[in-house]
């Protein structure tokens, strides 16, 4: 591949996996910009945020926090326990094999990754494609950073967008949405032009944990499927057919893990039946910017 590439993503052990994967399989990444995530407020912009924004969630979640505690810290452990059987060790192969690459880091200096400084490192390494797993939400200035800004959602877009979107169709008792979704990024939450999507498929056993970390596999590869795409003039990209249902950091309770601990072995079942019935085939993929039946 010939296209400049440049990652932004975050610091935990699967994003170092996204990097270290599309570094060996494209060979063209020149630059790593890390804790992307991270959004530093002051304690004052919190404390507003909180109050005034969104009072009543803010309330609720404080409450279920401490009602619901150990169910999210079960959670917690599900996911800490996953991602170490599936991404162990990621964050030491890159520091050891690329650390040359990081052109900066989010870290309490800066507001965001959205900030001057930030934005005028990435333009400086002159990305042809810019590939993103694991932010806040980009402005339009890194948006414009470069001829392709793609991203990569663990969650099926449209149908689920936002935070934890392998998770909520545990909640909702919603089978059949587990997946991952390429797409091109836009102003939105999840809402750009898909290039692929993918649903994830459950065997006995498996965890919201552990699928969500199957889907970071499947879509690290849809995302070097659209690289290389791009690279060779081919890449087509869909637009969203439906609004779907969006999910925010407030809508994330400790009450929803206990909702998930309930369902969640139901609606395995439920899952792994309706693939060998095929009932799941009304839920579209998209290949290469070409919709077609999950």
């Amino acid at each position: 591949m010939s296209n400049r590439i440049v990652i932004l993503t975050d610091g935990a052990d699967r994003h170092f996996y996204f990097c270290n994967r599309l570094i060996k399989e494209t060979g063209t990444v020149v630059g790593v910009v890390t804790g992307g995530k991270e959004i530093n407020r002051s304690r004052l912009e919190e404390l507003r945020r909180a109050t005034f924004r969104h009072p009543f969630q803010t309330v609720k979640q404080r409450f279920y926090h401490k009602r619901y505690r150990a169910y999210g810290n079960a959670l917690k452990q599900e996911k800490r326990e996953a991602e170490g059987r599936y991404f162990g060790g990621q964050r030491s192969r890159f520091m050891a094999d690329h650390a040359d690459l990081v052109i900066a880091h989010v870290d309490g200096q800066v507001r965001s990754i959205n900030a001057e400084r930030m934005v005028d490192i990435i333009r400086n390494a002159r990305p042809d494609i810019i590939a993103v797993m694991g932010t806040c939400m980009l402005g339009r200035k890194i948006l414009d950073s470069a001829p392709h800004v793609l991203n990569m959602h663990t969650g099926l877009s449209p149908y689920y967008r936002g935070g934890r979107t392998n998770f909520w169709p545990f909640v909702e008792n919603a089978p059949g949405y587990f997946g991952v979704t390429v797409h091109r990024m836009s102003p939105g939450i999840d809402s750009g032009d898909i290039i692929h999507s993918q649903r994830v498929l459950v065997e006995p056993g498996d965890t919201y944990a552990a699928i969500n970390c199957k889907s970071i596999v499947a879509g690290t590869g849809l995302m070097i499927d659209a690289l290389k795409s791009i690279e060779a003039g081919t890449c087509k990209a869909l637009p969203q057919w439906t609004e779907g249902k969006t999910f925010y950091d407030r809508d994330w309770t400790f009450k929803a893990a206990k909702a998930y601990f309930e369902n969640r072995e139901g609606l395995l079942h439920r899952q792994i039946a309706g693939e060998e019935t095929g009932a799941f085939s009304g839920i579209n993929i998209v290949r290469n910017g070409r919709m077609v039946d999950g």
